[in-house]
């Protein structure tokens, strides 16, 4: 009998023997006949109901069973059936008892100490939750009765096989496109042109249907794939090796030709698939391409490939639109404002110049945002030094004066970043609502929310270089002065290194501009020279520098020092230069709770992708990562785990 049913019989008792009481005592004080008749009524009437009451608790009683009388001797056969196992211990985890599962399976561990059995069952001693264990092939839930000392186990290995079989069949929608196919096929005669369009379709054709892959052209070029789960976590594991396959057959060709692909995946939805997919693949545009953007529906996103350098591609067409698309929301504007990003370098400023006398020439009230307190020693310098000419009076504001000054028609140009963690002010992100990115760095999961306008293009050498191209298809004469080109060729000469890394045919045209708009070549050297005491410093960083796989070289400036960024990219730079290195990396505090790493290299590795499985980012070539709370040594290591897992993948070791 069940606690409520006592309880309500308890209750029901009680309120019959209160009724009787109740009108016995009024026939005592009033001493009606019509009272005790009542009374007598009520008497009889509750010890019948008691009765019945105690006479169906008896049916109930006799009735019920428990699971061990109900089962008696086939209780072995139902724990058999249902796949339940028991498992008995003793106070020191030694296995006393175990039910008749573990005889079918013929398994003998009584005395064998629990957790040497299973080590995984650790973790049932600390918390009530359940583990799924391995017992012979076969799955099982475990959970822990720590008061009566027993291991339950049910065998959920059907279920687990149908849940995979379940996941494997979900469907996964990719869009895959061949790199710069348009521009190869424009400059290849008939015969090539036709060897061109034959193997590269064969490639990727013959990669899909081999991999159980349904694949359709849908544009020149440009194919749609279906495939499911279990399809998708095979490329995983051989790094979706189709990217050095193309790549391959185009070196063969002597063509540059890569594969983009975007893949959408974990949901029901064709339609968001579809969207998915669709948005990978403008992220791989964005990071220059050879690699694949895997999108899935909880908003992560994975990458893979991108083992060469963007190469450059000439669109005017992409950049004489943009031109003007951004002309027309200057006009629009009722003020403009101009930002780079934490801790600005040269071709931040630079381009942040650029595009303030591109809106003063449309009339525009514009301001560059700059964070004094957040800015290399070299770029402060020079915006001082701007900012104490005449001609330049209030174009160089505060963060707080800016957002003290912002209005619904407010434009924001963010220069150099497309990131909001690495944005002078998020404040003004978040309130101003006409926002353009304009950037050369490849495109990260994070991105500044809902810009009117986006620029990224990973090719160009820097910022300054899209500027200049920008600024060559305006409609309108506007002043860009010595000072300012001057300033814009600094710009292009730091993320250039000099002109040794990142240059194209578009980066030394937008230095001959500027250059014809009278840039002092001579003042941006100066402003980019070395104190004495900078270049004690970097000979104090380069002479650390170690061998790693004989191809790398590995710099640890010392840890009593706090060092710029510049500096440790400086010092990369050099060691950069010495033959047969393929890539450095520089590793120093920059202050007192942060460790960064300035990774440089030639075009055979891709410092991008190391730093980041770090936490950063970068180009290609030139990339860099930061950490909170962690010692060099431990930073030096984590580098060193990140290098090898990076060469492993691509069987350089």
């Amino acid at each position: 009998m069940t606690k409520k049913i006592l309880q309500f019989r308890n209750l029901a008792i009680i309120v019959l023997i209160v009724e009787c009481l109740i009108l016995f005592g009024l026939y005592l004080i009033l001493g009606s006949p019509l009272i005790f008749g009542f009374a007598m009524y009520a008497l009889i009437k509750n010890m019948i109901l008691f009765v019945l009451y105690v006479y169906m608790t008896y049916l109930y009683e006799t009735n019920t069973l428990s699971v061990s009388e109900a089962l008696n001797n086939d209780a072995k056969n139902a724990f058999l059936f249902g796949g339940i196992g028991l498992i008995q211990y003793d106070e020191n985890r030694n296995i006393v008892w175990t039910s008749d599962l573990f005889k079918e399976l013929n398994i003998n561990i009584i005395g064998v100490k629990l957790l040497e059995w299973q080590p995984h069952l650790a973790s049932l001693f600390e918390d009530e939750d359940i583990r799924i264990i391995d017992v012979k092939g076969r799955k099982f839930e475990a959970y822990n009765s720590q008061e009566s000392k027993l291991i339950y186990l049910k065998d959920v290995s059907q279920f687990l096989s149908l849940q995979q079989d379940y996941l494997d069949q979900q469907v996964c929608m990719a869009y895959i496109t061949i790199d710069n196919y348009e521009e190869t096929l424009e400059n290849a005669d008939e015969p090539k042109k036709a060897l061109i369009q034959s193997k590269s379709r064969q490639t990727v054709v013959d990669w899909a249907y081999s991999n159980g892959i349904i694949i359709r052209r849908f544009k020149s070029g440009g194919y749609l794939a279906f495939f499911n789960e279990r399809i998708y976590r095979k490329q995983v594991e051989n790094k979706f090796a189709i990217l050095d396959v193309f790549k391959e057959m185009s070196d063969e060709l002597d063509e540059v030709m890569t594969l983009s692909i975007g893949i959408g995946r974990d949901s029901r939805v064709l339609r968001e698939l579809d969207e998915m997919a669709s948005a990978a693949l403008n992220l791989t545009y964005s990071r220059g391409g050879d690699q694949v953007a895997v999108k899935s529906g909880d908003g992560r996103v994975r990458f893979f490939g991108g083992n060469s350098d963007t190469f450059e591609k000439s669109n005017k067409v992409k950049a004489r639109v943009i031109s003007q698309s951004l002309s027309g929301l200057i006009k629009n504007a009722d003020q403009v404002y101009v930002m780079g990003h934490k801790n600005s370098d040269l071709d931040s400023f630079g381009a942040s110049l650029g595009v303030a006398k591109l809106a003063q020439g449309y009339g525009k009230n514009a301001k560059i945002i700059v964070d004094f307190d957040s800015i290399e020693q070299k770029t402060k310098d020079v915006a001082l030094f701007v900012k104490s000419d005449v001609g330049y009076k209030d174009l160089i504001i505060s963060p707080t004066d800016a957002l003290e000054h912002i209005n619904k028609d407010t434009l924001l140009i963010v220069v150099d970043n497309h990131k909001p963690s690495l944005a002078i002010s998020k404040l003004l992100l978040e309130r101003v609502k006409n926002k353009v990115v304009i950037d050369h760095h490849r495109r990260g999961e994070e991105f500044i929310e809902a810009p009117v306008l986006t620029y990224l293009e990973p090719a160009a050498s820097s910022t300054v270089e899209l500027i200049v191209e920008l600024c060559q298809y305006q409609n309108i004469q506007f002043k860009i002065n010595e000072l300012d080109a001057t300033v814009m060729y600094a710009g292009m000469l730091v993320d250039t290194n000099y002109f040794k890394q990142r240059v194209g045919v578009g980066t030394f045209q937008s230095a001959a501009y500027l250059k014809d708009l009278q840039a002092n070549v001579m003042q941006a050297y100066e402003f980019l020279e070395d104190s004495y005491k900078e270049t004690l410093q970097k000979l104090s960083i380069t002479q650390t520098a170690y061998q790693y796989n004989s191809f790398i070289l590995i710099a640890v400036a010392n840890e009593e020092n706090e060092y710029t960024r510049t500096m440790l990219a400086k010092a990369s730079n050099s060691l950069l230069d010495v033959s047969g290195i393929k890539a450095s990396f520089t590793i120093g505090k920059v202050s007192k709770n942060i460790v960064g790493i300035s990774a440089r290299s030639s075009q055979k590795i891709n410092v991008q992708v190391i730093m980041e499985n770090m936490g950063g980012g970068g180009h290609f070539s030139m990339a860099a990562a930061q950490f909170t709370d962690m010692s060099i040594e431990a930073v030096r290591c984590l580098l060193e785990e990140k290098i090898t897992e990076y060469l492993d993948d691509r069987g350089e070791l």
